[in-house]
């Protein structure tokens, strides 16, 4: 006498150890939208190192432009090369101040983490619209615009009003 085998277990068996379409499906999707959501975390996170990145840039050239000035009595001037004064000697009419540049006083040009060079002015008259400093120092930010809301500034706009 030969087995009878059931039909309706041997259905079962036949599908049990597969996923259908939908499934498969459902489940790529779940793992694109927690891909997308964790790119856009990482952008943020991203763009918010670069703007800490420059602001520690920013002090870090505040800090040779002070002992620029402490060594030759004054900030650099647009004469003697603004910033490039930092990196290389510049030209001093006056011997005496030649002798006191002991630089230098930063490694290579300053830029910014979107790539571009700071922006740097001597203030004129009262330093007191700068916070005290003879200068103003800052990067134009993740814009590239100059006189926008993102610029990252050696002064608080609240010390200039």
């Amino acid at each position: 006498m030969t087995p009878v085998s059931n039909p309706v277990r041997r259905d079962r068996r036949s599908h049990a150890g597969g996923f259908t379409l939908i499934e498969i499906l459902l489940v790529l999707a779940i793992l694109l939208m927690l891909a997308t959501v964790a790119i856009v975390a990482v952008g943020g996170i991203r763009e918010g190192a670069r703007v800490d990145t420059t602001k520690v840039l920013v002090q870090e050239v505040e800090n040779a432009l002070d002992t620029y000035s402490m060594q030759i009595g004054h900030y650099p001037t647009e004469e003697e090369g603004g910033l490039k004064a930092l990196i290389e000697k510049p030209n001093f009419s006056d011997e005496k101040l030649a002798e006191k540049w002991r630089g230098p006083y930063i490694k290579t040009e300053a830029r910014d983490s979107w790539n571009n060079a700071l922006n740097y002015q001597v203030v004129t008259g009262s330093a007191s619209e700068n916070g005290g400093k003879g200068y103003k120092l800052w990067s134009n930010g993740p814009d590239g615009q100059d006189g926008t809301d993102d610029d990252i500034k050696s002064w608080n706009d609240a010390q200039s009003k």
